[in-house]
């Protein structure tokens, strides 16, 4: 299955935060195995594992724990190519917000998004995939939520009114960061990420909107997502309709053609001809929701069978069993006990 592609607008950003650690920036690309085009040309794309692949090098060649508190620090809207000028350019925090959640796959297609009102409180909630992140996941945690937390100083005229800053990945030993960072709010090995801030800050004006620039910056963002699709196989396209999918809309066989405006036939025999079928994509999908959800503990086994559009439990065990080897229940034992929870 081809790869899913992204603008390499992040990388600008790890190779300056290399410069300021004095760090050489071609060891770097070259224990990644990605050419040195990456660095030079903003307008490049990369696959996903081509840019986890530089994340993770980048890294380890700084050999510092607060990596991704450093990184994202460093990240300022105009690191984040047309998405940062969406969120720059909305007219207020809501929509900055809204902006993220439409073209954050344009950044980072492993992380996902929601915001949720709790009384006085906004409660911006994130995740990172853990079946495609699959190394140095605290450090991905650290940069989403310092990233987020810095771009937001810069754009909310007071800066934003921080109430917590939750993290699932238990107390680290560089403390002092954290604290500087998002001062004394922060607490670990909770159930979910979370940059909980006062809600009244929603509808709050920012200082870089802009509506009629705002406008044409998204016309351009569209135009950039559905040039990434071009690029893909029609596996990839529906592996990455039915990711998004699952639980939401239904992922038929006959809904996910209409989608694509194909009949149900001719996605089959397209799909044969990439050496792969809807069964198998829909399947790998299901397998990899499960294992992103089972490591969360609020998420109830029974509700996650039903999500994943299995008809009982039961059926949802069986199919776990044939995927992991194990049974779902002995799965998120493990999950938990690697974060330390119970």
């Amino acid at each position: 299955m081809k790869e899913r592609m992204v603008p390499a607008a992040i990388i600008p950003a790890i190779m300056d935060l290399a410069i300021k650690n004095r760090l050489n920036i071609e060891s770097i690309l070259t224990r990644a195995d990605v050419g040195l085009a990456v660095e030079r040309d903003s307008g490049t794309y990369v696959s996903i594992s081509q840019q986890l692949r530089i994340f993770n090098a980048a890294y380890d060649v700084m050999d510092n724990p607060a990596f991704g508190l450093l990184l994202g620090e460093s990240i300022q809207y105009h690191s984040l190519d047309l998405v940062g000028q969406l969120i720059a350019t909305s007219q207020n925090v809501q929509e900055a917000l809204d902006e993220l959640f439409q073209f954050k796959d344009l950044i980072t297609p492993f992380t996902t998004f929601s915001l949720e009102i709790k009384g006085q409180d906004a409660v911006l909630v994130y995740s990172v995939d853990s079946t495609m992140v699959r190394e140095n996941l605290p450090v991905h945690h650290d940069v989403v939520a310092s990233s987020v937390v810095s771009i937001a100083n810069a754009i909310i005229a007071e800066g934003v009114r921080l109430k917590r800053v939750c993290f699932i990945h238990d107390k680290p030993e560089y403390l002092d960061h954290y604290h500087r960072i998002f001062g004394d709010c922060v607490e670990f090995g909770s159930v979910r990420n979370e940059v909980v801030f006062d809600r009244a800050q929603l509808q709050e004006p920012l200082l870089t909107s802009y509506p009629d620039y705002h406008d044409g910056v998204k016309t351009l963002a569209k135009e950039k997502l559905r040039s990434i699709e071009s690029r893909e196989s029609l596996a990839a396209k529906v592996n990455y309709y039915i990711a998004r999918n699952i639980g939401v809309a239904s992922t038929s066989l006959e809904d996910v053609a209409s989608h694509f405006n194909v009949t149900p036939r001719t996605m089959q025999r397209k799909l044969k001809q990439e050496n792969t079928s809807f069964v198998a994509i829909r399947d790998a999908c299901r397998h990899d929701r499960a294992l992103r959800d089972l490591a969360d503990p609020s998420i109830d086994v029974d509700a996650l069978a039903e999500l994943l559009g299995f008809s009982d439990t039961s059926n949802f065990y069986h199919a776990f069993k044939r995927w992991q080897g194990v049974s779902p229940g002995a799965y998120r034992k493990q999950a938990l006990a690697e974060r330390g929870l119970n």
